[in-house]
């Protein structure tokens, strides 16, 4: 679907397809203070995605937003109202996800999902950016952002955590280092680990032949098993959750292995070939709040996140970032978010083909427009 279609035609349906509380939400995350020219939300979330989804300078997207009635701004203007809403873009991202189902099944706790993706500026080869987010997922909100330059790797070092807030993390933040600055913080982890760079210990001090546990797993079968690990000088005793895979499941990880290597130029290692059978985290909480089952469930939340963030950033590439602030560079890049989920949507459902302007059927869960009883 064309973007300029839907920010100018298909406006209506953009703002139908948008949470209920979204001008109470603009004021109470202070993204709408200032009235003048821009006096709704929907406004204001116009004028964020012409300047993040189309790719407009802060000039264009001043000139756009005459143009269509928005309001008359400088570019200077527009540049203040969108650093004060990044904060709003992050919680509509949030909702949005949820009103589709995808947080669904939150437990009764605070959880926060670490992740990092990488932005290149447009002609490089290789890593020019690194977006670190922190996702809220019981007050349904994007509570950290950082750009860093690409020195800055995945790690929990770079993230403070509360007393009893669990932090969720790929494979990526599985150092030991920072797993045990999050404990020393007396905060929680439930993070997937790799087989070979992550070493555990039983509880009585003997090293842990990771594989060995695993296959002792049958299909289906969930492996629980009462681990520590050294860092700093210290012990922490965790937990070494496991899942062995499906056949399917196991097959793809295999493939994706063997073609690493391959492009590498060099065999595959068998014994990574015999950890894609398993999927397999640790966590320091114990099995009364955390049992095995709902750990992997967890994981699996924090997955379906993850699966959604890439296919998104893959149909609208985040790969040129206009703003060096890092309050306009937030907005930017969660507009591209937000646009890239709206235009998945239009496209999926193909409402830019409705001429009316409205959907006839509620959104998520939200009642009909008033619009559409007017028949």
């Amino acid at each position: 679907m064309d973007i300029q279609v839907m920010m100018e035609q298909e406006w209506q349906y953009v703002l139908n397809m948008m949470p209920s509380d979204l001008q109470e939400s603009a004021t109470s995350k202070l993204a709408l203070r200032r009235r003048r020219e821009i006096t709704s939300a929907g406004d204001l979330l116009r004028l964020a995605l012409a300047y993040g989804l189309c790719d407009f300078s802060l000039r264009q997207t001043a000139a756009w937003a005459e143009l269509m009635g928005v309001g008359h701004l400088s570019d200077v203007a527009v540049m203040k109202r969108l650093q004060g809403a990044s904060e709003w873009l992050g919680y509509l991202i949030l909702q949005w996800l949820q009103q589709r189902g995808l947080t669904a099944g939150v437990p009764p706790m605070a959880v926060r999902v670490i992740d990092a993706t990488v932005i290149c500026e447009p002609g490089s080869q290789g890593t020019d950016w690194r977006l670190h987010l922190g996702l809220d997922l019981a007050k349904q909100r994007i509570s950290t952002v950082e750009l860093t330059g690409p020195q800055e790797g995945e790690t929990f070092l770079r993230h403070t955590v509360a007393p009893g807030q669990i932090l969720l993390g790929d494979r990526g933040y599985a150092q030991r280092a920072g797993v045990a600055s999050v404990l020393g913080q007396q905060g929680h982890v439930a993070v997937r680990i790799n087989w070979q760079n992550f070493p555990l210990q039983s509880r009585a001090g003997a090293r842990l032949d990771i594989l060995r546990c695993l296959e002792t797993l049958g299909p289906g079968e969930i492996g629980d098993w009462p681990v520590q690990f050294q860092a700093a000088g210290g012990v922490y005793p965790v937990r070494l959750i496991a899942l062995r895979k499906s056949q399917a499941a196991t097959e793809q990880q295999q493939r994706k292995i063997r073609r690493e290597a391959k492009r590498k130029g060099r065999r595959p290692d068998r014994r990574s070939l015999r950890a894609a059978h398993f999927v397999h985290l640790i966590t320091d909480l114990p099995a009364a709040m955390l049992p095995a089952h709902e750990a992997l469930e967890l994981y699996r939340l924090r997955w379906q996140i993850e699966m959604a963030f890439k296919r998104l950033k893959g149909l609208l590439h985040i790969d040129h970032l206009r703003a060096k602030d890092s309050a306009l560079a937030a907005t930017y890049l969660y507009a591209k978010i937000l646009g890239a989920l709206i235009l998945d949507e239009l496209c999926q459902q193909a409402l830019c083909f409705s001429p009316w302007g409205f959907p006839l059927l509620p959104q998520a869960g939200q009642p009909l427009a008033p619009a559409a009883y007017a028949v």
